[in-house]
């Protein structure tokens, strides 16, 4: 086969219209590790002085974290940043009954764990992996029970900051969330 042959079957990585810039930053933002802007350009499918102009101005507007690690300047996700952008997103898209009702279904599920495995808390599930008997597959379920318990927490945390968000920008007058649209302060005057 010649080589233009290999070239026209090879499958896209990334749908056609999905520019250099959206690519950059979809390969950055999930990434858990920091990774080099040569590693980031390879996955984006862009040359590496490409990758390095979104990911310097997704720095420079607080998306990313720039480290030094073994393979020299690395990008990676601040977690502050997509913590906040996670409640935003809860809060424009969600009524305040929807938040609630995911409130109380998280706690309806951590209520059935701490029945289901006789604990009162996510610590001392933890410390019941350690009981001698359990049997792998009871260890193993547990182990998950923990991770589904700790997003559970998180996720908790983050409905109840999107409730205040919309709580607080009602008081403020501020326009209301849920519309997809930025949300707005009053003017002054």
């Amino acid at each position: 086969m010649t080589k233009t042959l290999l070239m026209s079957t090879k499958d896209p990585r990334w749908p056609e219209n999905t520019d250099a810039a959206a690519r950059v930053r979809h390969v950055a933002l999930t990434r858990t590790e920091p990774r080099n802007a040569g590693w980031i350009a390879e996955e984006a499918d862009v040359s590496r002085d490409t990758a390095v102009k979104y990911l310097e101005r997704m720095a420079d507007r607080g998306d990313l974290k720039v480290v030094e690690t073994n393979e020299g300047r690395s990008y990676k996700p601040d977690s502050l940043t997509q913590f906040l952008r996670e409640v935003r997103e809860l809060a424009e898209e969600h009524s305040l009954d929807e938040l609630t009702r995911e409130l109380n279904a998280i706690g309806e599920e951590i209520d059935a764990w701490k029945d289901a495995y006789e604990v009162e808390s996510l610590a001392e599930l933890r410390q019941s992996i350690g009981r001698e008997d359990l049997t792998g597959d009871e260890r193993r379920e547990r182990l998950e029970i923990i991770e589904e318990w700790e997003y559970n927490v998180e996720m908790r945390e983050s409905i109840q900051l999107a409730i205040r968000l919309k709580s607080s920008l009602t008081t403020l007058g501020a326009e209301s969330l849920g519309d997809g649209l930025s949300t707005k302060l009053p003017q002054e005057g």
